[in-house]
């Protein structure tokens, strides 16, 4: 069977840039080990894209005076909507035309690594079904939905499962009246309490709240990042427990509990603080090629894997954690994050990443399963979700304008 080449689109107009670099090239190395052929698609904080080899080198992003443009068989793109096409076609001004089928330029599997706004939320996946190519990872109603923090919690109990409830105030809401909006918080949440942006990750714009003043600042925080905010209770007396599904069909990965710095597990937390580099042998095989990946993103967070809970309580999060990936119309890989409370055992879903930070490759090694294991598994699910739609009908003979 010829090489399947596959596109890697990492970056992106997100707050979450720089994780989603650091992840693409994680996957792009998985992808090399795997023996796949790798397309890299890079698109900048302005929403410009380009593809090339020469994408594939993670040193080139810690310059300064980095710009995409400038590297040699790096061209600049755009992935026409037009299912007639389904190639990338040269940025008008810049060579101009239609693009030839090539390894360097084509891809048969689509892999977004997108962490975040306009790659995570359905954006990206919307385009995927219009130009009707396969694609790693959930669909857009499963995107947008995980995207989405309040949208998410209403599905999550609609299916029965465990959720804090919350709070959500959009800008407008906040500027005609944030006065009212404190109110309602000190009544039905109190303090402490957390405030998120409703559709950002990785932690940004998240705060811890004790009082009023400190609500108020964090609020506009998020509303600085985003167009909702959302207010919930702040557990005390918990720890935190993740568990990684990929599917379908559905599998549930080992359990890890994180191991924050601060009372809120922060970015830093999360994407600075220590840990193992990719490529120290862990990822068995997928080591950085071309000096690519060498920072270990979400991978270099510490944490205890597998968690050290009892077997009960690994059974029940796993559980849980397929049921809300079933009830979200998930798809490829997730992780979802819980919280647990022992003296009143106490669990509860916290949120869900339908892109998450280094794929979760660390909680699928101590399962069995390689990094680049995993992502050949996901290229899989890819092709048979795009073969199993190829048996969908989209035309109807109407005849309602014949006469």
């Amino acid at each position: 069977m010829p090489t399947k080449t596959v596109a890697v689109l990492f970056g992106g107009r997100s707050v979450e840039h720089e994780v989603s670099v650091i992840s693409g090239h994680q996957v792009m190395d998985a992808l090399d080990a795997a023996g796949f052929g790798v397309l890299p698609v890079y698109i900048t904080k302005q929403g410009d894209w380009y593809a090339g080899e020469g994408l594939h080198n993670l040193e080139l992003y810690r310059e300064q005076t980095f710009h995409a443009a400038g590297l040699k068989n790096v061209y600049r793109v755009s992935l026409s909507p037009d299912r007639s096409v389904r190639q990338l076609v040269v940025h008008p001004g810049v060579g101009g035309g239609l693009l030839s089928k090539s390894p360097k330029l084509w891809a048969d599997v689509w892999f977004p690594v997108i962490h975040g706004t306009h790659g995570e939320d359905g954006s990206m996946q919307g385009l995927f079904e219009l130009v009707d190519v396969p694609y790693v990872g959930s669909g857009v109603l499963g995107s947008a939905i995980g995207m989405d923090k309040a949208m998410q919690k209403r599905v999550l109990q609609q299916a029965g499962i465990p959720t804090l409830d919350c709070l959500v105030v959009s800008r407008a809401e906040w500027d005609a009246d944030a006065d009212g909006f404190v109110k309602r918080v000190e009544s039905k949440v109190g303090y402490p309490a957390i405030v998120k942006p409703v559709c950002l990750g990785s932690s940004v714009g998240v705060s811890r709240c004790a009082d009023a003043t400190e609500l108020r600042e964090a609020i506009d925080l998020a509303l600085e990042l985003d167009g909702r905010a959302l207010v919930e209770e702040a557990l005390t007396d918990f720890i935190e427990i993740n568990c990684s599904v990929m599917g379908p069909p559905e599998r549930a990965s080992a359990c890890e509990q994180p191991m924050g710095y601060e009372a809120v597990l922060s970015f830093d937390d999360k994407y600075k603080h220590g840990g193992k580099k990719l490529g120290s042998g862990a990822s068995g095989g997928a080591a950085p090629s071309g000096g690519a990946a060498q920072s270990a993103g979400m991978a270099g967070q510490r944490r205890q894997v597998p968690a050290p809970i009892r077997d009960e309580l690994t059974a029940r999060v796993q559980g849980l954690a397929i049921d809300a990936f079933r009830a979200i119309g998930a798809g490829g890989v997730v992780r979802v994050d819980f919280l647990y409370q022992e003296r009143k055992k106490r669990l509860l879903l916290n949120e869900i990443n339908t892109t998450p930070g280094s794929m979760s490759y660390y909680l699928w090694e101590e399962a069995g399963v390689r990094f680049d294991q995993l992502v050949a598994a996901l290229v899989r699910i890819a092709l048979d979700r795009h073969e199993v739609k190829r048996a969908t009908a989209y035309s109807f003979a109407a005849n309602l304008l014949t006469r």
